[in-house]
């Protein structure tokens, strides 16, 4: 399959490659599936990192997103490609569009999935299955698609609508947000920065360890607070829909908002 790049260095190494013609695309497969053929391909990337600080982020459109750590000095990266349309021609011609533009240095990579416009609602879907090295911090902007993070220790944001965020194993700062869909953390160490939890139509539940210290500001628009086997103890006004304290005495921030949906914090 022909290589297309382009590399340029002003302070960052930029490489885009079209996932059609990229190294580690596989031979496009099709197969009918609901009257319409589907094209698909896979992507298959990985990059070494170097220093304490390293970051992983991708900003996707349509699919689900699946991040784990590893005890690895590499990013390791698989994303699966299809398209649909009415005939092969027509699913691989829109498979051809998509494109994943890759920014990258020696601690940072960043990947984005991009294609027209106008090609957006025909059925392209991209999903991602990623190992980051366990002290990387990850940054992930979805569209259309779930979010996974399994041990990630250098910190998380994510974004998600139309999906949820499930996470576990957590050690570090958590910042997440959904529009149409829930949220399930489930932290191994609380970070210093604290956790901040938004949704919009969808629950909140956050899990912590028994022995982890934290403030609670929790506030709920149509659902109830629950907290379950973890020492709080009440501090300003509360009630069903407001709720602040402490947690073991107290220590980082836990910030819990939702609209159409109930919050619950418990002992992970």
């Amino acid at each position: 399959m022909p290589l297309s790049r382009e590399s340029r260095r002003i302070g960052w190494i930029v490489l885009v490659l079209l996932a059609v013609a990229a190294a580690g695309c596989d031979i496009v497969v099709s197969s009918m599936e609901n009257g319409r053929v589907k094209a698909t391909e896979q992507w298959t990337k990985e990059f070494s990192v170097s220093g304490q600080d390293v970051r992983f982020e991708v900003a996707n459109i349509n699919g689900r997103i699946e991040i784990s750590a590893a005890d690895e000095d590499t990013i390791g990266v698989t994303a699966q490609i299809s398209a649909r349309g009415v005939t092969d021609e027509a699913a691989n011609e829109t498979l051809k569009s998509v494109e994943i533009v890759e920014l990258v240095d020696a601690s940072r990579v960043r990947l984005e999935t991009r294609y027209p416009r106008e090609r957006r609602n025909q059925g392209i879907v991209v999903e991602y299955l990623v190992t980051v090295p366990r002290r990387a911090g990850v940054r992930v902007d979805n569209v259309n698609g779930e979010i996974v993070l399994v041990g990630i220790g250098g910190g998380v944001n994510a974004d998600t609508t139309n999906g949820a965020i499930k996470a576990k194993d957590l050690g570090s700062s958590v910042k997440a947000s959904v529009t149409n869909g829930g949220i399930d953390i489930r932290m191994k160490d609380l970070g210093q920065s604290g956790v901040s939890l938004e949704t919009t139509n969808g629950s909140i539940k956050l899990w912590l360890p028994e022995q982890a210290k934290a403030t609670l500001a929790a506030r709920v628009v149509n659902g109830s607070i629950r907290i379950a086997d973890l020492p709080f103890e009440k501090s300003g006004p509360s009630s069903r829909r407001r709720l602040s304290g402490q947690i073991n005495g107290g220590g980082p921030e836990l910030r819990l908002e939702t609209v159409n949906g109930g919050i619950t914090v418990g002992r992970s």
